[in-house]
């Protein structure tokens, strides 16, 4: 997976962006595990305004 990611704040004059690649196993029918890593300085909580956010993540993925 890749994903890429734009944040654009009027009210601080601020404009960020950056991708999050990852890549998923199929364990079985019903479960996903991924893996990736987050090349962007913000999360998706808007109300987040540190820009420390980079890293390592893991994705779990249940479906019925």
């Amino acid at each position: 997976m890749l994903e890429y990611c734009w944040l654009d704040v009027d009210e601080a004059d601020n404009n960020r962006q950056g991708v999050l690649p990852g890549i998923d196993r199929h364990i079985n029918d019903h479960l996903k595990i991924g893996v990736g890593y987050n090349f962007t300085d913000f999360s998706d909580d808007l109300t987040d305004l540190d820009y420390q956010n980079n890293g390592w993540f893991l994705n779990f993925v249940g479906k019925l």
